[in-house]
């Protein structure tokens, strides 16, 4: 076989194992899709993977070449959602120079995709919390440190620049995380139970929670 020959045989090759790779990876995108979209309809209890494999014409053997089972399926969809929360925080840190703005964007941020997410954020931090340790992003770094990180730079360049008194970060950020988490959680499970909490409601409390921890933490 002359060299020219088996080049071509090379770049054949190398083309059928792209093409193998990128249908692999549109059909794992695919059923990440469904199961996303099946999981904001049903939530974490009523999910199946004969659900996903029904939605979207495979069979549940499918699912398992891509998925060892729905809770690694579900991780998956959570690890999304993750990356959404950290980019949303990311955004919120960016966009707002002002320190003490940029803190209310941060909490702002977080309850928005608590509403817009609710199902996922029950999952994320509520009912599978020990996943936030777990999840990790392109570059293999845990996304709740991620997040976490963000907001504790926001909290000690607050400090720096005089907008909050000075104090221990690590107790500061955990005292707003805290406090932002609870309006989250709140909203989220008293949805149907206590007419008063709707969205409305939560925004309301986080608007008078901004308020009072400006003046808690004043310098």
């Amino acid at each position: 076989m002359s060299k020219a020959a088996a080049t071509r045989q090379t770049r054949i090759r190398q083309k059928s194992v792209e093409r193998r790779e990128r249908r692999r990876q549109e059909t794992r995108q695919a059923i990440l899709e469904a199961a996303t979209q099946l999981f904001e309809r049903e939530g974490y209890e009523g999910f199946s993977l004969r659900q996903v494999a029904e939605a979207i014409g495979y069979t549940p053997t499918t699912i398992y070449l891509y998925f060892k089972d729905k809770e690694d399926l579900l991780f998956a969809v959570c690890q999304q959602g993750f990356t959404e929360f950290t980019e949303a925080l990311g955004r919120a840190y960016r966009q707002n120079p002002d320190p003490l703005q940029r803190l209310h964007a941060l909490a702002w941020a977080y309850l928005e995709f608590g509403l817009s997410r609710p199902l996922h954020y029950q999952v994320m931090f509520m009912q599978r919390s020990d996943w936030v340790t777990k999840a990790t992003d392109s570059k293999g770094e845990v996304q709740g440190s991620n997040s976490y990180t963000i907001l504790m730079n926001a909290v000690i360049e607050a400090m720096k620049a005089g907008a909050i008194r000075m104090g221990d970060p690590i107790e500061t950020t955990n005292l707003l995380w805290s406090g932002v988490h609870g309006i989250v959680s709140l909203a989220l499970s008293m949805r149907g139970v206590i007419p008063k909490w709707e969205e409305s409601e939560a925004r309301r409390l986080m608007r008078n929670y901004l308020e009072m921890t400006d003046r808690g933490l004043g310098p």
